[in-house]
């Protein structure tokens, strides 16, 4: 029998089947707690109902959205013994943020054929791919700002140092952001384009075609595609346009990727394709393994060329793209673990909850809102998760076209609550909507003013991604400043890594580019996929400032 050291007993509270590692804010949980530390062999009571609180060391007080952590030192038929359990110890980093530690460790104890608390581990690995999903989309809308306005400016420097290629990215980025007008503009530049290499002319004629398709001209597109060539690298740049259109047999498209993932050398846009392609096919496993073995901080391509004047320049060019596609890669990392941890019947309930969101992050409103529903009809549901769950029906609402609906649902639960995590959730939600909320934000401003600071953090993050989204840049600061924590302002451990991201942004828009960076630097020890938004913050800060040289990164 193993020997485990007994942690303190936990605080007995009203019955639930709610269980955290922060006691400030719990989340939804099916399985049973159990109390002290038990052998593998020892009997549990699969239906206990107990509230259990354990106090992590050093857990933030602002952890993201909530944490399930029926899975710290809490199970039905396993034992907790500190190091050996995988699941505690992912939740802790999860806490802190540390995304990509806190899913390896519970992918290398799902790969064991014996594991334990699977259930468990699948629904709290699905969490942490949704938290990094979201970091990553977050992510993506900060570096489109400084990226679109980097490479316009590139497009606009005088003739000498004048980059060829900026046109090409500014055409991806364009599409990657759902302007399809503006992207095309641009890919039939560099098409027609006589000093770019005539690979990247393909390349362009590939998104072209990306553009044709999404504005329903399927003939045109495919024409296109037809005849892009058939280099390597053009060769999967069609493959991944076609498998988001849905256009080729998923498995001719795997074994396509899987034939170039062989290569010795991958380039980073080869990267990016092949996780387009397995994540569009189904196989995200694979897209995360191909995600992994890449610098993500690299560069996409260096663009080297001679000035009349001065010293030779560089440029280095990014794909915007390649965050949209890991936002999507998570999601469907996390929709896959969290499916499985609903076929455990103890671990259904949290499952639905979580699910919802994913799948409303991946467009697929109705089975977004069957699971909603579901979780919604389940008896003794916690009054906060189920305001919460209301909060997001209404924005599936709002998505499906029902927008009356939507905003009504709000307003009714904004003037009757209080529980600011709920109104933040309901702040969100108009944020994503990107609707006015009036009486929603004039109870708001009510609740936070009387509020203590710390317990609205995530109110104020909330407040400050809706006036980021309206472009009031000065409101978005204040109230996200008004939720960061002084003392450790730019700490991932601290504050939340998505309201960090806004935060940025909104300084960047009011020109204050060393407090951006700051952060970004900060955060990029990480997260290297960050690199790419402060070089161009970097760029444009040189740019304005009349800087000479390479962009140099602080």
């Amino acid at each position: 029998m193993p020997i485990c050291t007994r942690r303190s007993p936990a605080p007995r509270l009203r019955p639930s089947w709610i269980i955290s590692t922060n006691c400030s804010r719990p989340a939804p949980r099916t399985a049973a707690a159990t109390r002290g530390c038990t052998s593998p062999r020892s009997r549990t009571d699969a239906v206990t109902r107990r509230f259990a609180c354990i106090r992590l060391p050093l857990a933030p007080l602002f952890t993201p959205l909530f944490v399930v952590a029926l899975a710290v030192a809490l199970s039905v038929s396993a034992p907790v013994c500190g190091a050996d359990d995988p699941v505690g110890a992912a939740m802790k980093l999860y806490e802190k943020r540390r995304y990509e530690q806190a899913a390896r460790l519970l992918e290398d104890a799902l790969a064991r054929p014996d594991a334990e608390r699977r259930a468990q581990a699948q629904l709290v690995l699905g969490m942490i791919y949704l938290r990094n999903a979201d970091l990553h989309e977050a992510l993506a809308r900060t570096a489109a700002t400084a990226e679109l306005d980097y490479l316009d400016k590139l497009l606009k420097t005088r003739t000498e140092d004048r980059s060829r290629y900026a046109r090409l990215y500014l055409a991806e980025a364009l599409l990657a952001r759902g302007d399809a007008a503006a992207a095309a503009r641009h890919f039939e530049q560099v098409r027609a384009d006589p000093g770019i290499e005539s690979r990247y002319q393909a390349i362009a004629s590939v998104g072209l075609g990306s553009v044709l398709w999404a504005q329903r001209d399927a003939e045109r597109a495919r024409g296109l595609w037809a005849r892009a060539g058939g280099a390597a690298e053009i060769t999967l740049a069609r493959a991944a346009a076609q498998g988001r259109a849905q256009l080729v047999d998923a498995k001719s498209l795997q074994r396509l990727a899987d034939d170039a993932s062989r290569a010795r050398e991958l380039s980073p846009r080869t990267r990016r394709y092949l996780i387009e392609i397995y994540t569009a096919t189904g196989a995200p496993d694979k897209a995360l393994a191909v995600a992994r073995a890449a610098d993500l901080g690299m560069a996409s391509y260096v663009e080297r060329f001679k000035v009349l004047k001065g010293t030779p320049k560089s440029i280095n060019l990014y794909d915007l793209a390649l965050l949209t596609d890991l936002t999507r890669l998570y999601r469907e990392l996390a929709r896959r673990q969290l499916e499985q941890a609903a076929a455990d019947a103890r671990m259904k309930p949290s499952a639905e909850y979580y699910l919802a969101e994913v799948l409303s992050g991946l467009g697929a409103s109705d089975e977004a809102l069957t699971y909603v529903q579901a979780f919604l009809a389940r008896p003794q549901t916690p009054a906060q998760y189920r305001e919460r769950a209301l909060a997001r029906q209404a924005l599936i609402a709002h998505r499906q076209g029902r927008r009356a609906e939507a905003e009504s649902t709000w307003s009714a639960m904004a003037e009757q609550g209080s529980d600011p995590e709920v109104l933040a959730d309901i702040v969100l939600g108009c944020a994503d909507a990107q609707t006015q909320c009036g009486k929603v934000l004039a109870r708001v401003g009510q609740v936070t003013e009387a509020g203590d600071g710390r317990r609205y953090q995530r109110l104020n993050f909330a407040l400050g991604s809706y006036y980021l989204r309206k472009k009031d840049y000065a409101r978005a600061i204040s109230y996200m400043e008004a939720g960061r924590d002084k003392s450790n302002k730019n700490k991932i451990e601290a504050n939340d890594p998505e309201m960090l991201a806004g935060l940025a942004e909104a300084y960047y828009r009011t020109k204050k580019f060393s407090e951006g960076l700051e952060i970004f630097f900060e955060m990029s020890k990480e997260f290297p996929v960050v690199r790419q938004i402060q070089e161009a913050m970097q760029g444009v800060y040189s740019m304005e400032q009349r800087s000479a040289g390479d962009v140099k990164i602080l």
